[in-house]
């Protein structure tokens, strides 16, 4: 962060390159922010899901799935307010939220312990 604040620095002036390290570092720790309240509330959705829900592969990946999406659009408003709004960014971050909610799917079992796929998980 320091190294970007100095180019920007030598490039722009001092306002703008304050200004520029500050959305760095709403960005970073907005997304941190983000990433372990979308993590925690997995979790605790998967830890508070009836057994039959949590041994059924599918349906365990479905709920899995939809809090992980629907978290993950808290990093929507962490890019809105990074960009100024900027429709890119926006749009890549939109685009994107059905890729966490099928990696959280794809993973739920390991969330919950019930399968022998990453050994370290269980440590």
């Amino acid at each position: 962060m320091a190294l970007v604040g100095a180019v920007m620095w030598l490039r722009t002036g001092l306002h703008d390159a304050l200004t520029g390290l500050m959305r760095g570092i709403v960005m970073v720790g907005g997304s941190l922010g983000v990433g372990v309240l979308l993590g925690a509330a997995t979790g605790a959705a998967l830890a508070l899901s009836p057994e039959w829900l949590a041994a059924r592969a599918p349906l365990r990946g479905l709920l899995a799935g939809c809090v992980a999406g629907t978290m993950y659009l808290g990093e929507a408003v962490v890019v809105a307010v990074a960009s100024d709004g900027g429709y890119g960014p926006m749009l890549l971050t939109l685009l994107s939220t059905p890729v966490v909610g099928v990696v959280a799917a794809v993973h739920s079992g390991d969330v919950l312990g019930r399968t022998r796929y990453h050994a370290w998980l269980a440590r």
